[in-house]
């Protein structure tokens, strides 16, 4: 991740794309198979994924779900509903524009993209059981 904040502050790149590792985005990104457009940051907004630093040397990519004063707070679409981080706008290091997800190009200003976000968020509640089903069933068959 210390590269991609190179890339934008040292060489002023206008966007970066990279693989993502882990599992805080599924089932909707896919660790070592999908790909983030990163844009340098923008204006922060509730529902916006994001890339932070939210430790020293540490960075996230999670989506945003309060902005309280300064303290901005996100969750991975994947993580507990109380597993968030918090981190500082100037600790932001870009927005994503788009995804690249089993090869396919979804920008997350397209319908497809903010009907997923939208509906995602509405399920909170639920999203325990769905994780649960996903992680226990359609991994296994898939």
């Amino acid at each position: 991740m210390q590269e991609v904040v190179r890339r934008f502050r040292q060489e002023g790149r206008k966007s970066v794309t990279f693989t993502v590792y882990g599992v805080s985005m599924h089932p909707f990104l896919g660790s070592g198979r999908d790909k983030v457009v990163l844009a340098p940051p923008a204006e922060p907004r509730v529902g916006q994924v994001v890339l932070a630093e939210v430790q020293p040397q540490r960075y996230a990519l999670h989506r945003i779900i309060k902005i309280e004063g300064d303290i901005i707070t996100m969750r991975g679409d994947g993580n507990p509903l109380k597993m968030v981080e918090q981190f500082t706008a100037d600790k932001l290091v870009g927005t994503a524009e788009a995804f690249i997800r089993k090869g396919k190009y979804v920008s997350t200003n397209s319908k497809l993209w903010r009907y997923y976000s939208a509906t995602w968020q509405a399920c909170n509640p639920a999203r325990r059981w769905l994780l649960a089903f996903y992680r226990r069933i359609i991994l296994k068959i898939f």
